[in-house]
């Protein structure tokens, strides 16, 4: 299955609800969909239901994909609108811990997951610390972004979403994506200078 590109299994998963198809799409895509959700709703142990749930679906609607579109942005799309229907639903104030926001952390949807993991450059203590301590920070500011900011501004700069495939996940206009990420970034620079955020830590 390794050999067969993402439109090959889901073709075999579609016509003949073929299970390796299913677990190799899995494997290619758990990492990167799983710290988007939880970027996007900032809960880590949330982020697993909604992993799961995201595959659940997949799985379920299979013979609802259209061919005509890639997985991954059918797969970001149903992730999206569980994201999005979990903080409508929900009017708890969600925490975001160091642990969430790794973007190393392999999850664990299956109870024996064979994702790799990526050896980075050791970064000095002092680099770590400050690394951290950023990213929690801004991490909670994009948090704090309006709904529709929000899913472009991690879509394009956590995921590296092309605006296209941003308008092909979330539905909406290639210049709605491009005004919504301008208008994004605006906001969130406003926000790390109001707060000092990068002038609090030197």
């Amino acid at each position: 299955m390794a050999d067969k590109n993402d439109d090959q299994l889901m073709r075999l998963l579609v016509e003949k609800g073929d299970l390796e198809a299913f677990e190799e799409l899995l494997k290619r895509h758990e990492h990167a969909l799983f710290n988007y959700i939880v970027k996007y709703i900032g809960n880590f142990h949330r982020a697993q239901d909604l992993f799961q749930e995201t595959f659940y679906r997949i799985f379920k609607h299979r013979k609802s994909f259209n061919p005509e579109f890639r997985f991954y942005t059918w797969a970001y799309r149903i992730a999206t609108n569980l994201c999005i229907d979990e903080l409508r639903n929900k009017s708890r104030d969600l925490e975001v811990s160091l642990e969430d926001i790794r973007i190393d952390h392999n999850p664990q949807p299956t109870s024996n997951p064979k994702v790799s993991s990526t050896t980075f450059p050791q970064p000095t203590i002092e680099e770590h610390l400050f690394k951290k301590e950023l990213a929690v920070n801004i991490q909670a500011l994009v948090k704090a972004l309006p709904e529709k900011l929000k899913s472009v501004f991690i879509l394009s700069e956590y995921q590296d979403f092309s605006c296209p495939e941003i308008a092909t996940i979330l539905e909406i206009p290639l210049g709605t994506v491009k005004s919504r990420l301008h208008h994004g970034y605006k906001q969130l620079l406003r926000l790390i200078d109001k707060r000092g955020i990068t002038n609090d830590m030197q």
